[in-house]
């Protein structure tokens, strides 16, 4: 393994969208050059991931690792949890000396060219141990997040001293605005993994007009009513639904979801970031859930109704959610030819990485 040239990805654990969104950059990677690739991240994000590459396997190692905390929401809500997070902060944190270290032993007889962080505070730590290339990507650092939800300014400084130390951070579309972060930045479009059209046309001949409902995930939701529609409904775990309307629960083994977010008419979802990338990237309507606090999504909503590809409701909305009203929201609110205009740049971003 020691002649082979690495690069080591750290993939936070909160949630999913920031390892789907990492998978397009592995698949380019691995597709177009010879590298091969570490990955660091939770158990559940690694045994999607595992099988999302298994045609590279031999070229991919994975490693189960809390990389993030991220957010802790209240139960089978959608909003941040602030006492429990931080308490949960503290702990991790405190286990970053340990972790790294642990990182160094495991890593030792690789030959690493360059490390990539997102936005998982352990693999900017361990790049600078290393002395390899650093790169951050992301389309927020956990500074501006923690900070807007009043988290003890001692460990919003572990976090802010950390990423000081990457040597360029990759903004995606869309990045909250960073208080006092002066590395090298370079700036990207949305990115997603590809989407198949001939894929995209079967799963609309197999089911018809399509919705997709879906909070990543790092969040739970029962009883959501969806009254007024007579197509299929898309739905990932965490989530029940009511309604006259097929709901197809899309389990964990289906492996391109991003083709039924394409190949449905909507996509109601929370506001995270490869969600959105998805969902723009496949032309598909979208309308999002506000989550008071979460300073990321109420950035995101902002600019993308701004822009006029989105609306948004409250989570409360999702409890009796009336498509016909949803419907002409989006008819009235979004216009296609804005959509048109965004392309997947992951290649471009795969120049920066390699």
């Amino acid at each position: 393994m020691g002649n082979k040239s690495w690069l080591v990805f750290y993939v936070s654990s909160h949630g999913f969208g920031h390892m789907t969104r990492c998978l397009a950059i592995m698949e380019e990677l691995l597709e177009k050059t010879n590298v091969s690739i570490y990955v660091a991240s939770g158990e559940y994000q690694n045994g999607f991931a595992r099988t999302y590459l298994v045609r590279f396997k031999g070229r991919v190692i994975f490693r189960n690792l809390e990389t993030d905390v991220g957010l802790v929401n209240i139960p089978n809500s959608l909003n941040v949890d602030a006492d429990r997070l931080e308490k949960k902060l503290l702990d991790f944190v405190a286990s970053w000396d340990r972790m790294v270290e642990e990182e160094l032993r495991f890593l030792r007889n690789l030959n690493i060219d360059t490390v990539i962080s997102d936005i998982s505070p352990i693999g900017v730590l361990v790049g600078e141990k290393l002395g390899v290339r650093n790169i951050g990507v992301s389309n927020f650092t956990w500074v501006e997040q923690y900070e807007h939800l009043g988290i003890s300014e001692e460990i919003i400084a572990s976090f802010r001293s950390t990423y000081a130390k990457l040597d360029v951070f990759i903004e995606y579309d869309l990045m909250l605005p960073t208080n006092g972060l002066t590395v090298p930045k370079r700036r990207i479009d949305f990115i997603s993994r590809r989407i198949d059209s001939e894929r995209v046309a079967q799963i609309k001949k197999q089911y018809g007009k399509s919705i997709f409902i879906t909070c990543g995930k790092s969040a739970n939701l029962e009883n959501i009513h969806i009254e007024n529609f007579d197509g299929c409904i898309f739905t990932t775990c965490g989530i029940e639904i009511s309604s006259n309307a097929r709901v197809v629960q899309l389990p964990i083994s289906v492996l391109d979801t991003q083709n039924y977010v394409a190949a449905s008419d909507v996509v109601i979802a929370k506001a995270g970031w490869g969600t959105i990338s998805e969902a723009v990237l496949g032309k598909t309507n979208l309308v999002l859930l506000e989550r008071e606090g979460v300073l990321e999504d109420t950035h995101n909503i902002n600019e993308l109704k701004n822009r006029g590809v989105a609306i948004s409701i409250k989570e409360s909305g999702l409890r009796h959610l009336d498509m016909r009203m949803i419907e002409r929201g989006v008819g009235e609110m979004i216009a296609r030819e804005n959509l048109e205009k965004y392309k997947n740049s992951v290649e471009m971003l795969c120049n920066y990485c390699f």
